[in-house]
């Protein structure tokens, strides 16, 4: 994680990286963006549990096409020498696409799909955390697995007492 590095790779002097990039932290900042191209906005199809979980498919997509899951581990350890990658990671990545996930959930609410004590950071973050748990376990990763995750959530905040995909997967 060093511009010299960046500077090399990209066949110009750092002088050409400084140029455009005030400091590292607006370098790697340019990069986390194209992270984002394999998200779509966040979907509406009238159905929470179809929304998340194509969400949750988008962000796998992303982290598994891109350098997502490559670039989460180098800010991982450069954290302790410059917190301020990570955090910028946070803030411009992890931050915006939670608060899509907890938008897509808080109209499940709205419909009365999802019952409206529901604490739904922590939904997303049981959701999302599935994700990379099983990517560091090196487990499969396969739609069935993430609407199984879904549902074995939606079970605890559905306003149903049983969860019935709406698409036929799962």
């Amino acid at each position: 994680m060093s511009v010299e590095r960046v500077a090399n790779i990209a066949g110009v002097g750092k002088t050409t990286i400084y140029r455009r990039y005030e400091n590292k932290e607006e370098l790697t900042a340019a990069a986390m963006r194209s992270l984002t191209d394999n998200f779509g906005p966040p979907p509406d199809t009238g159905s929470a549990r179809d929304d998340i979980i194509e969400m949750l498919i988008q962000n796998l997509t992303a982290l598994e096409r891109g350098p997502g899951f490559s670039v989460m581990g180098a800010l991982l350890v450069e954290e302790r020498r410059n917190p301020a990658l990570l955090e910028l990671f946070r803030n411009r990545i992890m931050q915006p696409r939670r608060e899509d996930a907890v938008a897509v959930l808080q109209r499940g609410v709205e419909r009365g799909e999802i019952r409206p004590e529901t604490d739904l950071e922590t939904a997303v973050y049981a959701m999302v955390g599935s994700i990379l748990a099983r990517h560091i376990l090196g487990a499969p990763q396969t739609r069935t697995q993430i609407e199984n995750t879904v549902d074995t959530i939606f079970q605890g905040i559905s306003t149903t007492n049983h969860i019935t995909p709406s698409s036929g997967g799962g």
